[in-house]
């Protein structure tokens, strides 16, 4: 198997993109001697998992481990990234249906492995999916960005004759329609709905917004389910967790998580002829260490068998050390996500545009690239992978200028009426200091040089930046509530089609949604909108082009650089890497 990062073919999206923070985020390792076993791979997380029920929560940490037990029909190759069958017998190609119920719609037809099964046995069925997409759509759950990629989504039929086939039919074109259904996981209906309270409920209810609130205001059932569907038992319970991938659910705290293989699990049958299917380690153990010097010494003990997400000094640091280089691999493999800035606009501070346009120019992004990530990271002009060729390449990432930043803030009615050094203005009928609070992981030192350089940087233009360091799961959990000012957040480059829906059209500006900046704009709606929906590749990219413009010129988000994944790999597995996210499959290292 390949040890260096093979460039794909053909790029494609996964589903799963709440996984993109998690590429900032993620180092690995563990301490347990136990551990240490050839059948066991350690991957260290910077954060903790908080639940197992994948629908439930908005940790990326949760969303990664929950990976290895919950499947989707489809996923992507690791060295082409094409979509390529997991559950399904062949990724299907779209049909245009030209009479009947579905005139005018597309339609794709599944069918799901005959050897597929779940825990208990019984086999994965398009019941399974349909019962999935009910989770998905119901109103009384928090699961509005797995449902925003299913709007055009018009129908799923059942073929009478066989429960594992089925068709898919959308309404109108979306260029995310094939994989968004190949990328959600799929749950059993017998394990997560015991009750059977969404089996009388036809899935073209769900799909029907206003018919499907209506009833969730009068049906006991949909009210039932919602009580069932949030038991903790299925966030923590090993009895409680069950899906159809090749590792169970053993145990979580605060300190790791730790999945076991299944014996006799469906896929080992298949693995030679479809290599997806593929496991090798008995044991997955997600440790979790957020704090780097530790880190550090659980690697030079050899605790490790993955690490991500050391800064960048760390890295060429340890790259030296001939006692490690011995006993690991360090690669660089291409940007999967940027670090950004982003903004709260409800807060009357920072819904002027020459307000955000001056603190855009407070960064030291110089010192950021050149000091804080020693050259292993390039300057971003939004949320387009810069390799991609409708990349705004006419656009410059943003600079710092002190002097630019107090003449923008000057405008906007902002000065230093005090002489404290902090530049304030009348809101309301009350004097407001230009006072920002910072959300910054305490877990990540990239961010911690960042948020100290731009606390520093700010000042000289008359802005206090307040940097409150915390953990990333309270950052996650308060930028979604929209409780706070500014925050450090990763995010992800895709390496197929960008969906922008989520972060940035209105239509997300709910409590389900992910528009954490309150970002509304009318004009980008329609760009938005245009560009899930236009078939002819020329024209999206121009679509493409046009709202990284309009998001670089109101800037929701400060995009602040877009790092090389650091990745180190004892010698001891054959592995491939990736340039998907997080840039390797555990799941698939094999001792040498």
């Amino acid at each position: 198997m390949n040890k260096a990062p093979t460039q794909p073919k053909k790029l494609l999206q996964t589903f799963s993109y709440s996984l993109l923070l998690l590429a900032l985020l993620m180092g690995a390792c563990n301490g347990d001697e136990k551990n240490k076993t050839t059948d066991a791979v350690v991957v260290r997380l910077e954060g903790a998992p908080n639940n197992m029920n994948a629908y439930l929560t908005s940790s990326a940490y949760s969303l990664y481990v929950g990976n290895q037990i919950f499947q989707t029909l489809g996923n992507l190759d690791p060295n082409t990234l094409e979509m390529k069958p997991l559950m399904v017998k062949d990724i299907p190609t779209v049909r245009n249906i030209s009479e009947g119920a579905y005139k005018g719609s597309l339609a794709y037809d599944f069918e799901i492995l005959d050897e597929a099964r779940w825990d208990n046995g019984t086999p994965v069925t398009a019941n399974d999916v349909q019962f999935s997409l009910k989770i998905i759509f119901h109103p009384g759950l928090p699961t509005q960005n797995w449902s925003s990629f299913f709007q055009a989504l018009q129908a799923v039929e059942v073929d009478p004759a066989n429960p594992k086939k089925f068709t898919v039919y959308f309404k109108e074109y979306y260029m995310l329609a094939l994989e968004s259904m190949c990328q959600f996981f799929i749950y059993p209906a017998y394990h997560y709905d015991p009750n059977n309270l969404l089996g009388n409920i036809p899935l073209s209810d769900f799909l029907d917004k206003a018919k499907i609130t209506a009833l969730a205001a009068t049906d006991n059932n949909l009210k039932a389910f919602v009580e069932e569907f949030n038991q903790p038992k299925y966030a923590n319970e090993k009895s409680a967790i069950s899906g159809s991938g090749p590792y169970r659910f053993e145990s979580m705290n605060d300190q790791a998580v730790t999945l076991l293989k299944k014996e006799n699990w469906w896929g080992d049958k298949l693995a030679a002829e479809v290599p997806m299917l593929a496991v090798y380690p008995q044991k997955l153990v997600y440790r979790v260490v957020k704090d780097e010097a530790a880190a550090e010494n659980m690697l030079k003990t050899g605790d490790l068998d993955i690490v991500t997400g050391l800064n960048a000094a760390k890295f060429i640091e340890l790259k030296s050390n001939a006692a490690l280089t011995e006993k690991y691999d360090f690669v660089n493999n291409g940007s999967i996500q940027y670090a950004r800035w982003i903004f709260n606009l409800r807060s009357p501070k920072l819904s002027d545009v020459r307000v955000r346009r001056a603190l855009a120019q407070v960064v030291d992004y110089d010192y950021a690239l050149k000091t804080v990530l020693q050259g292993m990271a390039q300057g971003i002009v939004g949320p387009v992978n810069p390799a991609k060729s409708y990349y705004a390449k006419d656009l410059k990432p943003y600079a710092m200028n002190i002097a630019a930043a107090r003449q923008l803030l000057a405008e906007a009615g902002w000065a230093d009426t005090d002489g404290n050094g902090v530049v304030d203005k009348m809101l309301g009928n009350q004097k407001v200091d230009m006072s920002l609070d910072l959300l910054a992981p305490t877990t990540n030192k990239i961010n911690e040089l960042m948020a100290t350089s731009l606390r520093e940087t700010a000042l000289q233009a008359g802005v206090k930046i307040n940097v409150i360091g915390t953990d990333i799961n309270k950052i996650t959990a308060d930028t979604k509530s929209g409780n706070f000012e500014s925050a450090f957040l990763g995010a992800q480059l895709f390496p197929g089609h960008i969906e922008l829906y989520s972060r940035f059209h209105s239509a997300s500006l709910t409590p389900a949604g992910d528009n954490r900046t309150a970002f509304a704009n009318a004009r980008a709606d329609s760009l938005i909108v245009a560009i899930r929906t236009t078939p002819d590749e020329t024209q999206r990219k121009e679509l493409y082009r046009q709202i990284q413009h309009l998001l670089y010129e109101e800037l929701p988000e400060v995009p602040l650089f877009a790092p090389l994944q650091r990745i180190i790999v004892a010698k001891k597995f054959d592995y491939v890497l990736s340039a998907n996210r997080p840039g390797y499959y555990e799941q698939m290292f094999k001792i040498k």
